[in-house]
């Protein structure tokens, strides 16, 4: 008698729709993929944007990519700081960043609502075809580091090749 192979159930991430895998990370009675998928879903939950998952059915990203803690330190030095910002006045800061990694709906909902993630951030306008999020901030709250490193904590990384 001929059996038939059983095929394996696969769990999708609930925050990017990605394959778990064999052993996916299991909170908030969802699973997620990886760490990185978990943790913006809980940054989601206590901002109060879970609103977030009802734009798309999965509507993260998974991103390959580490972050590192010294990879925005650059942006601490005034002089490269001065080259990159499009204004600052009584510490309001105005930045464009690409963002290669907007690809949705959810992406400019999520980063249009930037400020309820960190309430330093004043306003979040989101080009979609150019991929690229014009923000102005408080720079005495958050600095453009801090700023940089949030973008990318979050899957937003921001492309910082040269100065405008």
């Amino acid at each position: 008698m001929n059996s038939l192979p059983t095929q394996a159930k696969t769990t999708t991430c609930y925050h990017c729709g990605d394959d778990c895998g064999r052993h996916p990370i299991e909170a908030h009675d969802k699973a997620f993929c990886c760490e990185g998928c978990k943790t913006v879903y809980e940054i989601l939950q206590e901002s109060d944007l879970s609103n977030y998952y009802q734009i798309e059915k999965t509507p993260g990203r998974k991103t390959t990519r580490k972050s590192s803690s010294q990879k925005y330190a650059f942006l601490d030095i005034e002089a490269i700081r001065d080259e990159y910002i499009h204004f600052s006045h009584n510490n309001i800061t105005g930045i464009s960043f690409g963002i290669p990694a907007i690809h949705c709906s959810s992406c400019i909902w999520l980063l249009e609502n930037l400020h309820r993630l960190n309430p330093a951030v004043m306003k979040v306008m989101v080009n979609f075809p150019e991929k690229k999020a014009t923000v102005t901030f408080k720079e005495d709250e958050l600095s453009l580091r801090q700023l940089a490193e949030l973008l990318d904590k979050i899957g937003y990384p921001p492309q910082i090749n040269e100065a405008p």
